[in-house]
Parts: structure tokens; sequence; C-alpha cells
């Protein structure tokens, strides 16, 4: 039957319930243990007691530390690493409960009460905090010490991060994740971050930190840096659409947006990985206000310009659905400019054929939130409207020119309207191209040539390729 038992128990693993309250149920008979002690070597990290519970315990260690209350009794001091770093100060700081603590993890022959520490450690941690350096230093030293399954694997598994060296631990959590590809969950869970602090614990949000810091770093130094290693790092700041830590949503969007406000990030699949992080979460700074409150105005100016690859390429989608003979050329003019970072924002102006296809077609409506709509006007044609330096461009589709006005120009269009009328989007500019002679680049180099010493930016034909 004891064979029947642990083969069964065996199909467990991951149901760690089991393990809370299981000397209380388990005969004691030397089989039986035997087989308690296997079923405990399955679970990494017990289960938490309730809360209620602990805030009784964490009540009564206090008043017994302040010589207020009763000594704790052996059932009491069994469930003591729970709450070892809770309290202000914390518990293991405080006499003589620390040096209880430490006399009773180094009595016991099952590490049952280091495992209990373990899990408070990992869920208390705090960079630089004093009480966790004391817990890690008391899990070292027993761990050491311990010769079970589960003690061997925790030594082995957490040496190359020293994950019980308080110090430090977490940005040593995110480099060893970097050497591997970026993947900070896998790492975790690999460490031994089990039942609940899959997902939450103290390290989490100290590692996000990291992980912007030590991300812009490395895109700032090596403009090869892998893509995937920023994907994946990138997965551990978010849980479907919402940050994982919305108390970081300012510091994250700074700390990954503000140095590129003056300095274009020329990692351009990082880039797009950036964009598409911030687009699906912050969403457009013109168009989702609220979720960048508080954000710096250089994050802002990075991102509305990142953020013009994506217009530009639904508003050339969109022309080429609507038979505009010469899309692909200023589309490929366009881009090539925007892939040099010289233009900071792109408006589009939807006249009624691009609008009908908007709602014929609404995947690709779901990608542009900020827009206007172009009145008196051609059925066919649409206007980008481009912010490029200290000018405005207005790119009409369908037969019609590129203006240009000085952005102090009180004639100049001004970006973010709701509404446009045909004719203030043809007023006197300073400088107006008409599309000729497009397969020549006729019209691409002579707009060319009149934007490069303005903008300090000049493309190629050879970049002006569709």
């Amino acid at each position: 039957m004891t064979g029947r038992f642990t083969k069964a128990i065996e199909g467990l693993k991951g149901c760690a319930a089991i393990a809370v309250d299981l000397p209380r149920h388990v005969i004691a008979d030397t089989q039986m243990s035997a087989v308690r002690e296997r079923l405990e070597n399955l679970f990494e990290l017990p289960v938490a007691p309730g809360e209620e519970e602990l805030r009784r315990l964490l009540r009564l260690f206090i008043a017994w530390c302040e010589k207020k209350g009763r000594a704790p009794s052996d059932d009491e001091w069994s469930l003591a690493p729970w709450i070892a770093l809770q309290g202000t100060p914390a518990l293991i700081t405080r006499e003589p409960f620390g040096r209880h603590l430490e006399e009773r993890l180094e009595l016991e022959r099952s590490p049952r009460l280091l495992r209990a520490l373990i899990y408070s450690y990992i869920r208390d941690y705090r960079p630089g905090n004093p009480e966790a350096a004391r817990a890690g230093d008391l899990i070292s030293r027993n761990l050491t010490r311990h010769t079970s399954p589960v003690a061997i694997r925790w030594r082995e598994r957490t040496s190359t991060v020293r994950l019980f060296e308080a110090v430090g631990a977490h940005r040593r959590i995110f480099t060893a994740a970097l050497n591997n590809g970026g993947n900070v969950k896998s790492l975790m869970r690999e460490l031994g971050f089990t039942t609940e602090l899959v997902t939450r614990s103290g390290f989490h949000q100290p590692v996000a930190e990291v992980v912007a810091t030590s991300l812009v770093a490395e895109l700032t130094r090596n403009p090869e840096f892998p893509v995937e290693a920023v994907q994946q790092a990138l997965s551990f700041l978010r849980m479907g659409s919402e940050l994982t830590f919305p108390g970081l949503r300012v510091q994250i969007a700074d700390t990954f947006l503000s140095p590129f406000a003056h300095k274009e990030l020329r990692n351009l699949p990082a880039r797009a990985a950036l964009m598409q992080f911030f687009d699906e979460i912050y969403g457009d700074p013109r168009s989702h206000k609220k979720q960048w409150v508080g954000v710096s105005q250089e994050a802002r100016k990075t991102i509305t310009r990142w953020l013009s690859r994506k217009a530009l390429d639904l508003f050339f989608d969109i022309l080429s659905a609507t038979a505009d003979p010469i899309w692909r050329w200023r589309r490929a003019f366009w881009l090539a400019l925007e892939r040099h970072g010289a233009i900071d924002e792109a408006w589009p102006v939807f006249g009624m054929e691009a609008r009908h296809f908007l709602v014929r077609h609404p995947e690709k409506k779901a990608k542009v939130v900020a827009s206007g709509r172009l009145q008196g006007a051609g059925r066919r044609q649409s206007v980008m409207l481009m912010r490029i330096g200290k000018f405005v461009v207005a790119e009409w589709s369908h037969a019609g020119s590129a203006r240009v006005w000085a952005e102090d120009d009180e004639r100049a269009p001004q970006l973010q309207e709701p509404y446009y009328s045909a004719q203030e989007l043809r007023e006197d500019c300073l400088y107006d191209q008409r599309h000729d002679s497009t397969m020549a680049y006729r019209w691409q180099r002579e707009l060319m040539d009149f934007l490069a010493p303005r903008i300090g930016v000049r493309v190629s034909v050879a970049e002006m390729r569709p």
C-alpha cells in the first residue's frame, strides 16, 4: 500500500498546497514518515499560510521581542520564517527573535523551516535591505550544511546568480537572463520561483527596473543587439495589454524613450519592438493622453516620431487600395526619410474613399487611432501631414503635390486637428513640388534638394527605390 501511495503522490507535482498541513495528517510510523519526506521533497516551495494567521503571529512575536507578551509555542515557531522579513524593523533584526530563529534553523534535520525562509526571502526581497542580507546569509549557511535533495537543488541552481547574496541579486538575475536570450520569466522559474512567486515577488519590480536601464544601455552601446532578446525582456514588463507593474508606468516610458529624443536608435528591429510595446500598452500619446500623464516631453517626442512609421505604412496601404498609381514611389521616398529619423511626427488626414476603406477593413482601422478628416477634396484624395525639422509638409495623394511650409508660418497647417479643409492644405506655401517623372526620380531629387540643406538629412536615389 505504501508503494502505491508513494507512486500516486509522485504524480501530484505542483499541488504544493498539500504540503502545508502534511505533518498533521500523516501517520507517524517509519514507512509513512519516509513517504511524507519524499512528498515534501517534491515541492520546491511550500504554500504560505493564511494572511490573518501571519498577521496574528507577527503581533505575537513583536510583543514577545518587546517583552510585552508570552513566549511563542513550538507550533508558532514552525511558522516564524514566514514573517521573518516583515515588520518595521523586520523581525529578523529584532532580538531575541533573530537569535532563536538562527538556532532552530541550525538544529533542524529536514529543511522545513529553511524552505519557508527561502520563500519569505524571495517574497519580501528589497534591494539594499539589510534584513534581506541577513536572511540570505542564514539561507546560504544552512543550504551548505543540508544534504537533502531540496537543499542540493537550491544550492546548484542559484549558485550562478548568487541569489541569496542579497546585494545586487536582482541585477545578477537580469544579467544571467540577458546572457541566455533575455527570457527573465524562464530564468526565474529555473531558479525555483514557484507557486505564486512565478509572477509576483520582491524581486520582480527591481528586476523590471534593471530590465529598462540595462536594455537601453545595451541598445545604445551595441547597434547589433539581437531583437529577440529585446522582445523577451519586454515580455517581462507586460501581462497581456497591461503593464506588469503599473507603478513603473512613467519610469519605464522615460527610461526607454527619453535617450532617443535627440539621437535616433539605429537598431531598426529593436526600435520596432519598442514601438510596438508602447503602442500596445500605452497607445499613441495624441489619442491616449491619460496613459502618458507625467511622462517627459522627450519620451513623448520619441514615441511620436517612431509612430510616424506606423502612420506612413497605413497611409500608403490605403493609397495602394485606392489606386494611387505612384504610391510605391511615394512610400519609398518618405520611408527613407523616416529611417533617417527625419520625420518627427506624421498625421494622416483621410478623404472619403480612404474612410470608406477603413470601414470595410476593421483590421486596418484598428491600427489608426490618431488621424484627421479631409473635407472639400476629391473622393480619392487624402493627405499625409508631417513635421520634418522646422517645416510642415503636406503630401497629397492622387495627382496632388507635396507642399512645404515653415513651421512658424501662420498659414502652415497644424497637426493633430480633427478636420481639415482642402483649401487650407493648399494655401500659399514655401515650396510646392509636383510629382512629375516619378520613375525617373525627378520629383524625388528636386524635393530632396530643397529639404536636405534645411533639415540636415539627404536621402540617396538608391534609398528611394521601391
